[in-house]
């Protein structure tokens, strides 16, 4: 098959959408696909990325402050020419917004079967548009997104729970689950030694973040939660692996709380090294509230790490409760209180570590690639 993406954030951006764009790209070529991805340039302060024949970038604007991810402009004969050439047989759409407007304008133009991931939960995200009150925000985007989901021909859900989550909004298409796989060969590379003996870390018990520091991300929340335990334990630090628009304001209550020697702020990772930190780490720490499978976590329980996380969907759909890892309300001391007990019991900790990377296996991107491939043929029939 000839398969174009058309995504609003894809490489270098390391947000989960983007990750999960790349994953199936790479393993639908290795089943001997064509992928094609339609997706927005970058920024100069961004790290650069080899784009390749198959990947195509629209004009974008680039406003800091809004955001420092680009805003597409999803305009272009160049590349509407392109894609009329090249004769796709599936379009799958990874927004609903923007470019994602201009997938399903060539699926009506064409007459190519589109398939809609719902990545994002986007009435949580409504923050980042200014001026209009939160509810209209709030109500805008789920009617926008869940009107989107009904024009296309098949919707792919994450997890169980966001699939109930948008039935219940009112998406009346055949909704999938299929969650985004791992390609577990990242997994095997053996850890550098100047890695694994960094002495900022080496002989610590080391609480792993990674992801997008971004308000939705609710960092802050572990900051504050871990704070009594950094204090008091010399042998426990707090790695804080990302960037984004809130790194500042974390630094800042970072010293603020007077933990920033015990909380480290690393920066951005490629993916191939943000593995490492997952197999050095003792315990995965996660706050989010809006993921729609929290890909990050997955990949730190692929590394052995036994979890900490706010109950909330995602995080829902990987861990059970005392097995890999916890779930625990959004309040502070409990959060800490279920992190210490998994500091203090060793046998417990390895045991969790252990059922994480078990569940991992799970999730993997060959046998995931393997459905949307038969999801794709279904449409074709």
């Amino acid at each position: 098959m000839r398969i174009a993406f058309f995504t609003n954030n894809y490489l270098p951006n390391t947000g989960g959408a983007a990750i999960s764009v790349e994953t199936y790209r790479f393993a639908l070529e290795k089943l001997g696909h064509e992928v094609y991805v339609f997706a927005p340039k970058y920024p100069k302060w961004f790290p650069s990325h080899n784009n390749g024949d198959r990947i195509f970038r629209y004009p974008a604007l680039f406003i800091k402050q809004i955001t420092i991810h680009p805003i597409p402009i999803p305009f272009s004969f160049f590349i509407e020419n392109y894609f009329r050439d090249k004769n796709f047989d599936i379009i799958h759409s990874h927004h609903p917004y923007i470019i994602g407007k201009t997938a399903l304008k060539f699926s009506q133009k064409y007459n190519i079967p589109i398939v809609f991931t719902y990545h994002t939960l986007y009435h949580k995200y409504v923050h980042y548009i200014p001026l209009i009150p939160q509810k209209i925000k709030e109500w805008f985007a789920i009617k926008s997104s869940v009107d989107y989901a009904n024009k296309t021909n098949l919707v792919i859900a994450p997890s169980t729970e966001v699939k109930e989550m948008i039935k219940n909004f009112g998406v009346k298409t055949k909704i999938e689950v299929l969650p985004t796989g791992i390609d577990f060969s990242l997994w095997e590379k053996d850890i550098p030694d100047k890695f694994k003996y960094d002495p900022r870390w080496f002989g610590k018990k080391i609480l792993l973040y990674a992801g997008r520091l971004a308000k939705e991300k609710n960092v802050d929340f572990l900051l504050r939660s871990l704070t009594p335990l950094l204090k008091e334990r010399e042998d426990v630090i707090l790695l804080i692996v990302g960037g984004g628009d809130e790194r500042y304001n974390l630094i800042n209550l970072a010293k603020k709380v007077e933990i920033l020697d015990k909380a480290l702020f690393l920066g951005w990772y490629p993916r191939e090294k943000l593995v490492y930190f997952y197999k050095i780490a003792d315990i995965f720490v996660f706050s989010s509230t809006t993921e729609t499978q929290g890909l990050v976590t997955l990949e730190a329980m692929a590394g052995g790490c036994a979890v900490v996380a706010v109950r909330a969907t995602g995080s829902e759909s990987l861990i059970t409760h005392g097995i890999e890892g916890f779930l625990v309300n959004e309040e502070e001391e409990e959060f800490r209180e279920y992190v210490k007990i998994l500091l203090s019991n060793n046998d417990l900790s390895e045991k969790m570590k252990k059922n994480a990377q078990i569940k991992s296996k799970e999730f993997s991107i060959d046998k995931n690639a393997k459905k949307l491939e038969e999801l794709y043929y279904s449409l074709l029939k």
